[in-house]
């Protein structure tokens, strides 16, 4: 495989893994909300229990009444975050009694000590349906992973905590993205005669460029859309993608793929207008992702070409490419991020798109190449 084509069938994966990161990790729609920060701090506490290496299940984007935010180890958790104590701690009760069952309530890091202190009042009153002694308090309540003010700028664009957030989001596809990198590239040279160290040389040095790629558009791509203008973006893509769907779904056997390739997505079956929207709000991000992705790969040969380092010819070529694997990774990844979800959610969906993704480039990529070598 050449290595322009490695770079490009990487790229587009890479941009398809990203988009699933960003879907799976991050309830961005929601940030701008007056609560947005309740969603960040959901998402923040969510991705700590993952990289600490718990099995975590976001249950609560069902938006089920007095349902948990997520599911930990098993382990069922609301989280709550309001600007004060007292705030915090009232919004999980409702007519004197605690809303949430036998549910963990997940604080404020700073506000911990003392919303026991006030859950252990409210033991007292005989507010919390089968708990009496106040000991219980730190059964019932756990400290969150970060502060009040990090999830308010958690859910602003260009704040050093919604940074930090979105790497580690995009961290998953990005090892990913480098482990594949690295394997394709290193293939390659041995089937291109290098040794085994000038293969390894050439390996390493691919999967840095791809890793470095992978977190610019996966950040880049998240913190665009907590702005109004990627806000505005995203709408654009979801309109689109409302109307592929659409036409899609006009033959029987189109309404059968979205809808069986929707239910693998969210694990339930789900059919007609439900199916739609759950593939429309993957293709939205990966339009978004892929833009970026598509403008990363294009800027540079842009500059190649002005400066005569690259024909017009070769430009044309290398764009048409790029774009036809990103839009194979697109659909070979929403297909393989489904197989995944079905196999191993969370970890599982990225590497199925991954996967799926690479399929996907390739296939679009050589298609393009092939076509432009006819009239070479």
């Amino acid at each position: 495989m050449a290595k322009n084509n490695i770079k490009t069938v990487i790229n587009s994966a890479s941009a398809t893994s990203s988009a699933q990161s960003t879907n799976n990790y991050m309830q961005y729609p929601r940030y701008r909300n007056k609560q947005g920060h309740g969603w960040a701090a959901e998402d923040a506490n969510a991705m700590a229990d993952r990289l600490s290496g718990k099995r975590v299940e976001q249950v609560g984007r069902d938006n089920s009444l007095n349902g948990a935010d997520r599911i930990s180890n098993g382990v069922e958790i609301q989280t709550k975050y309001c600007a004060s104590p007292s705030k915090t701690i009232g919004a999980a009760f409702s007519d004197g009694s605690y809303r949430y069952g036998k549910m963990k309530l997940e604080v404020p890091k700073e506000q911990y000590d003392e919303c026991v202190r006030l859950m252990a009042d409210k033991i007292r009153s005989g507010e919390v349906p089968g708990v009496s002694d106040p000991a219980m308090t730190k059964d019932i309540v756990v400290r969150g992973n970060c502060t009040y003010d990090q999830a308010v700028n958690i859910a602003k664009a260009g704040t050093l905590d919604s940074v930090k957030f979105d790497l580690k989001t995009q961290s998953v596809s990005c090892s990913i993205t480098c482990g594949f990198s690295f394997a394709l590239g290193y293939a390659n040279a041995l089937s291109s005669g290098k040794s085994h160290a000038e293969a390894l040389k050439c390996a390493s040095s691919q999967m840095v460029k791809s890793g470095a790629t992978s977190i610019a558009v996966g950040v880049g791509t998240q913190q665009l859309l907590r702005t109004t203008v990627g806000r505005s973006i995203a709408s654009t893509a979801t309109h689109s993608a409302r109307t592929i769907l659409d036409v899609t779904c006009k033959t029987q056997v189109g309404q059968q793929v979205v809808e069986k390739t929707a239910s693998a997505l969210v694990g339930k079956e789900v059919v007609g207008q439900a199916a739609k929207n759950v593939l429309a709000k993957g293709m939205r991000t990966n339009m978004v992702t892929g833009g970026i992705m598509m403008a990363v790969q294009t800027v540079p040969d842009a500059v190649k070409l002005c400066n005569g380092k690259m024909s017009a010819g070769e430009f044309v070529e290398n764009t048409t490419s790029n774009a036809a694997g990103i839009g194979g990774g697109y659909a070979g990844g929403t297909f393989g991020a489904a197989i995944g979800t079905a196999l191993f959610p969370g970890v599982g969906t990225v590497v199925g798109g991954m996967v799926g993704g690479i399929v996907g480039g390739i296939a679009g990529s050589s298609v393009v190449r092939g076509i432009f070598s006819i009239f070479d």
